[in-house]
């Protein structure tokens, strides 16, 4: 696994980073961190490097001195990586780069995580007006909106009782399963999996896929609680889930979730959720 992190000089991206470090412990991942300067530069904003850098130690102070896989950085010094880009890489038993880029935020991090070929993009947002990233609202929106892969927005440092995954009849990836397998596991929750069905879906179909579900989680030793949602029943069940649970929602494009919330919905949970809410490519 490779996971991107969106990280900026605020309170919140330094508060995801316990949850950052479990997860790359966990799943033995490559981390790519990014961060973005608002203004475009011919070099990179020394204040955000030494930020990284020292994000980059918070990080590996959670590992044990024989279970760090990553190798320290002998330098601070990032190389110009493209226009507005600069990076540098630690080569252990897995990767280490810290990136930066300049201007857009969500479409830097969304070519980001296309260019490193990520497989979960991470980042806190500030839940003082909303879902704010470096002064602009609803970045987390747009990056889940565009991005190659799966984007989980971490609200507030806390240990959920409970993971909701909310699944419709589209492909259901095997990545997508994992990552909902290592969020249980990681906050030691509970774990609901809601199959959501329409008018146009067959009963033995949606039994079918439950079935399935139960085996892939059973195999791993995880208990899940499982139901069947009509689908005008889904905007006020999320609402309900997000004051204490994770929710995970399959947002892929041809998703039957994607028809029924519009962006304003999606945006509204991000904004009013203390929860974290993934949302799975």
């Amino acid at each position: 696994m490779k996971i991107l992190v969106a990280l900026d000089t605020k309170e919140y991206s330094k508060n995801i980073l316990k949850d950052v470090a479990r997860l790359a412990k966990n799943t033995w991942a490559d981390l790519v961190f990014l961060g973005i300067q608002g203004k475009k530069s011919k070099k990179p904003d020394s204040e955000l490097v030494n930020t990284l850098f020292k994000y980059q130690q918070d990080v590996f102070n959670y590992f044990g001195p024989e279970d760090l896989p990553y190798k320290s950085f002998e330098t601070r010094t990032l190389e110009p990586a493209g226009k507005g880009i600069w990076s540098a890489s630690s080569k252990g038993m897995k990767s280490f780069t810290i990136r930066i880029g300049s201007s857009n935020i969500a479409k830097q991090i969304v070519a980001a995580a296309t260019d490193t070929a990520c497989d979960l993009i991470v980042m806190g947002c500030s839940g003082k007006l909303g879902c704010e990233w470096e002064g602009e609202m609803s970045v987390p929106l747009r990056v889940a909106e565009d991005a190659p892969c799966s984007v989980l927005v971490i609200k507030e440092p806390r240990s959920p009782k409970q993971i909701v995954s909310i699944l419709d009849q589209s492909k259901i990836s095997q990545d997508s399963l994992e990552l909902i397998n290592q969020l249980v596991t990681l906050h030691e929750a509970g774990l609901k999996i809601v199959g959501l069905k329409d008018s146009k879906g067959s009963k033995g179909d949606e039994e079918k896929k439950i079935v399935e579900l139960l085996k892939y989680y059973n195999d791993r030793e995880i208990s899940a609680w499982v139901k069947l949602l009509d689908s005008t029943a889904l905007k006020d069940y999320v609402a309900t889930s997000s004051r204490e649970a994770i929710v995970a929602l399959w947002m892929g494009k041809k998703s039957l979730i994607k028809k029924l919330f519009s962006q304003s919905l999606v945006d509204k949970l991000l904004e009013n959720t203390r929860s974290s809410v993934l949302i799975l490519r």
